[in-house]
Parts: C-alpha cells; structure tokens; sequence
C-alpha cells in the first residue's frame, strides 16, 4: 500500500447478504440488484479501483 493512498475500506464480510444497489454503469443504463436476481440465480459483484 503507498503511503499516500487514503485507508481502504474493509468491505462485506462472506456469506452476508449485499446491500441494495441502484445506480448506472459507465453506459449510462441503469443497475438495479433486486431486478438482475429476479432475472438470473444469482450475481457477482466486482468493484475495483484503477490505480494508474
């Protein structure tokens, strides 16, 4: 970890449920949890930061 990078946060522990999203993507179309898990089994979900 750089010396200048803020602390990270530490995120959510396995096996727990994952709060509500409702946002966009880069695209602009929208993202809503609740909807992709009436559509599909389940979701992974990939958040990262570039850091280039």
């Amino acid at each position: 970890m750089n010396a200048d990078e803020p602390p990270r946060p530490k995120g959510i522990s396995t096996n727990r449920e994952a709060p509500q999203i409702n946002t966009v993507d880069i695209y602009d179309n929208p993202i809503n949890l609740s909807k992709f898990l009436n559509e599909f089994n389940g979701v992974l979900i990939d958040f990262f930061r570039g850091n280039w």
